[in-house]
């Protein structure tokens, strides 16, 4: 696996173009605060697994975004990643590695 695969992916919500941008993230846990009003996709390839991290202040209609992009981004990675949703404060401790908690 070379280093782009090894990295870390982190796309926010932009809840008024109904997307998410991509933001830059250094090799090691993802450093970002994250947002409790907000929603973040955070692409494993390690462990093939992409996290959707739902803010304890996330309203319904930022949920249905989620839930309608996140395959696609999903599948820029590979079909093959499970998608899990953590919501704030219930963060396992694998997701709690990748973010620096």
């Amino acid at each position: 696996m070379n280093i782009l695969e090894e990295q870390f992916h982190l796309f926010e919500i932009d809840e008024e173009n109904e997307d998410f941008m991509k933001i830059e993230v250094e090799n090691g846990p993802i450093q970002t605060p994250l947002d409790t009003s907000s929603i973040f996709i955070i692409v494993d390839p390690v462990n093939k697994i992409v996290w959707i991290y739902h803010g304890k202040n996330v309203n319904v209609r930022k949920k249905f975004i989620a839930a309608q992009k996140v395959p696609n981004i999903r599948d820029n990675y590979g079909i093959d990643f499970k998608i899990v949703a953590v919501d704030e404060g219930s963060e396992p401790s694998k997701f709690k590695e990748i973010v620096g908690l």
